[in-house]
């Protein structure tokens, strides 16, 4: 999606911790001064309060302190998952090398010498808050696609909650198994997940097998493909993708949709199978023990590991089966966070011994080098090595290094590439002219190895981060496209609103990022239909009051949905106002001509117009000409901002549309 870039760390807050009150005042001077809002903490018990009560985007955290020293606080967040992505800043004396191994093997992110020096204290904690805050808006699309995932539930009353119930009991018996944090991960996304596909079915395709057609039953059946196709954007999550495709798979090769058998079944996917078919059964109105006994006639039958199994039933007694018990949120049941993985770091360093330090302790780390003789043969290099992460080092010519900093952050496809700039000067002036070229962060020269593999680690993760972002908001856009698949009078319709109000704009005289935004926001107009059934979508009938109204929310939905993103805020009021009127007479807050943002004006008509030129469950199309004196009788009547109308006017009388 366009117009992503990576978030600012401005008014950021972080959290201050040390037992002497006088380096607690340096260290809020410091940092008020450079914007961010700092709160102090004198000991670790304060720390840990004070991050129960706000999370802070950084923590800057002394080693040596009463009651509770740094080392205790650091292992405690960052062994729960709630707090395990607030970045930590250790303040370790000049010597202690075994304090600066200790704490980041317990997941500190950086450390910084006493006495601290003010600009490295500012570079450090401005790089941390940009991977958190983009941490955050991972989390946030990942809680979009979820929270869909929770509304196709719970518009059946009788379904309401299945996704979690499957994920808590399928992690239950994976921590019982004693799997690994990935693959328990792997299993409560998949199980999470699981029907996701469902969204692309038709509504009368969903009720119980028995009472389906055969071709209700076959368009029921593949919803666990539809759910791997729209997860496809998210490269990461190929065990999470084959749990989606295959939980309706059994071991003797009676499953769908690809009838696997035996060892071509992971133990993730039959875990998730088992629980699901579980719930099924409890919420087909059997006891657990009734259940149980039906599992078991399965797995006799050969469909499930005997074992596996009664490894599930032996739990029952703890499965929540009941609609008033709560239920975690999903993100309660994730592992804490895992290792970073393995990246691919292009570095280029003009001094051979700079090049070869650079090369060892990085790929020490478990990384793969590729290295260049200097800063413009890894700009050229570029295409060919994919890298996750570039460091640089000009030796003695600073500007060469500036200037590939400033190629690399100019060129489409680099500009969010993490860049490392070796710096043979703690000098304010130069920190600041290579931040304003593009750089990411620094390595003081000489080098350190402890510092060089806690930077490659935080870039490494803002760049991890800011591709997942990029794949989950493509899977957004997939749910889209998928929620109207399903009906062949809407196939298509978000998409041709996108290109229709994009083209009005063009012809308006609007720039290309104007028009981007139009066709996203075309896309993403109707997402909110996800919540409302399709009986009252496709009715042919009047609605009665109570189900207009159900039918009124979707603008509201979408806008909910959507909301968190930050790459769609631009999008917000094209989703929530798509349905006001010029007149007054729309909804969902009955604006009135320019109370209504330009872009929902246009996105309206383009609307409309498609809606009449598009077959009905109701009624048939009409020909463009048709459907446009419709739009000029009610721009007449007031319904339609008359200038946008116009336009379309003249793009349909030119046979362009």
């Amino acid at each position: 999606m366009k117009g992503l870039g990576l978030p600012s760390p401005k008014g950021a807050s972080v959290l201050a911790v040390d037992d002497q009150p006088e380096n607690l005042e340096l260290l809020e001077e410091i940092l008020v001064e450079e914007g961010f809002r700092v709160r102090l903490a004198a000991d670790g018990e304060e720390a840990l309060s004070a991050v129960a009560e706000e999370l802070p985007d950084c923590i800057v955290l002394d080693v040596m302190m009463p009651r509770l020293d740094g080392f205790h606080v650091c292992r405690r967040l960052k062994s729960a998952r709630a707090t395990c992505f607030v970045p930590i800043v250790m303040l370790t004396a000049l010597t202690d090398v075994t304090d600066k191994v200790l704490g980041l093997n317990l997941g500190a992110d950086d450390y910084l010498n006493k006495p601290v020096s003010p600009t490295e204290l500012v570079a450090r904690v401005r790089s941390l808050v940009k991977v958190k805050r983009l941490r955050d808006e991972l989390d946030t699309a990942e809680t979009i696609v979820f929270s869909m995932a929770r509304a196709l539930d719970a518009k059946d009353p009788a379904s309401a909650g299945h996704s979690e119930r499957v994920a808590v009991t399928a992690l239950r018996l994976a921590r019982h198994l004693g799997l690994p944090a990935s693959e328990s991960e792997a299993i409560v996304r998949g199980a999470m997940l699981h029907d996701l596909g469902k969204v692309g079915v038709p509504e009368e395709a969903l009720a119980p097998e028995p009472r389906l057609t055969p071709d209700q039953l076959a368009a029921r059946r593949r919803h666990p493909e539809l759910g791997e196709q729209i997860l496809s954007p998210l490269l990461s999550f190929a065990a999470v993708r084959e749990i989606v495709r295959h939980h309706h798979e059994r071991l003797d090769g009676s499953g769908y949709p690809d009838g696997l058998s035996g060892n071509e079944l992971t133990l993730g996917t039959e875990i998730v199978a088992l629980a699901n078919a579980f719930d099924g059964l409890i919420w087909q109105g059997r006891s657990p023990a009734q259940a149980g006994e039906a599992l078991r006639a399965a797995a006799a039958a050969g469909q499930y590991h005997r074992d596996l199994v009664e490894e599930l039933l032996r739990q029952d007694a703890t499965l929540p089966v009941r609609p008033d018990e709560p239920l975690p949120d999903w993100q309660e049941l994730l592992p804490p966070l895992a290792n970073v993985p393995r990246g691919r770091i292009l570095v280029g360093a003009s001094q051979a011994a700079t090049r070869q330090a650079l090369c060892e302790l990085i790929e020490g780390a478990g990384h793969l080098v590729i290295a260049q003789a200097s800063p413009s043969e890894t700009a050229a290099a570029l295409e060919s090595a994919r890298p996750d992460l570039v460091v640089l080092d000009a030796g003695s010519d600073r500007q060469e290094g500036l200037a590939v900093v400033r190629q690399l952050k100019a060129l489409p496809g680099t500009e969010f590439l993490p860049v490392l700039l070796c710096l043979d000067s703690r000098s304010r002036q130069e920190r600041t002219e290579a931040l304003k070229a593009g750089a990411d962060d620094f390595l003081p020269l000489p080098l350190n190895g402890l510092e060089v593999v806690a930077r490659v680690k935080s870039l490494l993760r803002l760049q991890l981060y800011f591709r997942d972002l990029e794949e989950y908001q493509g899977v957004v856009l997939s749910l889209a496209t998928a929620l109207e698949a399903k009906d062949p009078y809407t196939r298509g319709h978000s998409e041709r609103v996108g290109l229709l109000a994009a083209r009005m704009a063009r012809e308006l005289g609007y720039d290309d990022e104007f028009c981007e935004r139009m066709r996203v926001g075309g896309l993403l107009h109707d997402l909110g239909k996800i919540g409302v059934p399709e009986r009252l979508l496709n009715k042919s009938g009047g609605l009665t009051e109570a189900e207009l109204r159900t039918v009124l929310t979707h603008p509201d939905r979408g806008t909910a949905i959507c909301e968190p993103l930050r790459a769609v805020q631009s999008l917000l009021p094209l989703i929530r106002y798509h349905h006001e009127r010029f007149d007054g007479r729309g909804y969902p807050e009955g604006l009135r001509g320019e109370a209504i943002p330009f872009g929902a004006r246009l996105l309206s008509v383009a609307d409309a117009y498609d809606a009449l030129t598009s077959d009905r469950s109701y009624r048939l199309r009409l020909p463009p000409d048709e459907a446009l004196a419709v739009l000029e009788k009610e721009r007449d009547e007031g319904r339609w901002d008359p200038q946008i109308v116009a336009v379309l006017a003249s793009l349909v009388r030119r046979g362009t549309v």
